[in-house]
């Protein structure tokens, strides 16, 4: 079996790209794989999910779902909301969701329970996603001049 390393590999495995570097490959039936735990590979993303610096992506939210292993109800009562907003977040895959900040928080925040090992850790996360400023529209600002009839 032959064998060697990369400096970059881009898994597109979980549905959306994971930036791999130094990873060691095997060639399987002519195609050469990265030889990694895909399980720990996993884990390991869906921890990251948690910091991602940039907002969700409809991908990436599924991949969240199903990580927890939850059908499209569960995950929706989880986060308060109804099913068909999930799945419209889904279906927008490789873009953002373009659902409300807080809702994101919430979910980041549940990924980094299930990956967090102690308070103090689940508390950093928390403290660093209040930090976090996301993309919002522009507020509409008018003259009180313009307004008068």
């Amino acid at each position: 079996m032959k064998k060697k390393r990369v400096k970059k590999f881009t898994d597109k495995g979980f549905g959306f790209p994971v930036i791999l570097e130094d990873v060691p490959m095997v060639q399987v039936r002519g195609s050469w794989v990265p030889d990694i735990n895909y399980a720990m590979l996993a884990e390991a993303v869906f921890s990251e999910l948690s910091r991602l610096n940039g907002r969700l992506t409809g991908n990436q939210v599924r991949f969240i779902r199903l990580q927890l292993s939850m059908t499209l109800q569960e995950f929706a009562a989880r986060l308060r909301v109804t099913h068909p907003a999930v799945l419209k977040w889904e279906k927008k895959g490789d873009s953002p969701t373009g659902m409300s900040w807080s809702t994101e928080k919430d979910i980041r925040l549940l990924v980094g329970r299930r990956g967090s090992d102690s308070t103090s850790n689940f508390i950093e996360l928390y403290d660093l996603l209040e930090n976090i400023e996301p993309k919002r529209k522009k507020l509409i600002t008018l003259e009180a001049a313009d307004l008068a009839a």
